[in-house]
């Protein structure tokens, strides 16, 4: 499995898991420029924007760890596009990281409901 390939998989995995878990999954890999939302939802009034993060198990950093503070200002700065393009009044929005670890026939899926939060510039 390629990277994409292996990406795609780990998104299928993570609105599986949402959806279980009662957040509706809208759109999947939502670009803007060069920004990208990877899922994109709504639990009840609150709208999601999800980074998924795959990683071989035991392999280099957790995929939590490399979601670092750029990437993060880049997600913020695509939800905000989105929200303006769309004319979405969002009185409240979360950004989640889901990590999925996985080995031979063996997988762990990590949900982070608001791993981090956009501060006023």
């Amino acid at each position: 499995m390629n990277s994409t390939e292996r990406g795609r998989w780990g998104e299928t995995l993570a609105v599986i898991y949402l959806e279980k878990n009662k957040t509706k999954v809208l759109l999947r890999n939502w670009r803007w420029k060069r920004f990208e939302i990877d899922l994109i939802g709504r639990t009840g009034e609150t709208w999601v924007f999800v980074e998924v993060k795959v990683r071989k198990w035991g392999f280099g950093a957790s995929g939590v760890e490399a979601v670092n503070s750029v990437k993060q200002k880049r997600i913020i700065q695509a939800a905000n596009e989105f929200l303006h393009m769309h004319e979405i009044n969002a009185t409240r929005i979360r950004f989640d990281i889901i990590s999925i670890e996985y080995k031979r026939h063996m997988r762990r899926i990590n949900h982070i409901p608001d791993a981090f939060i956009c501060l006023p510039t």
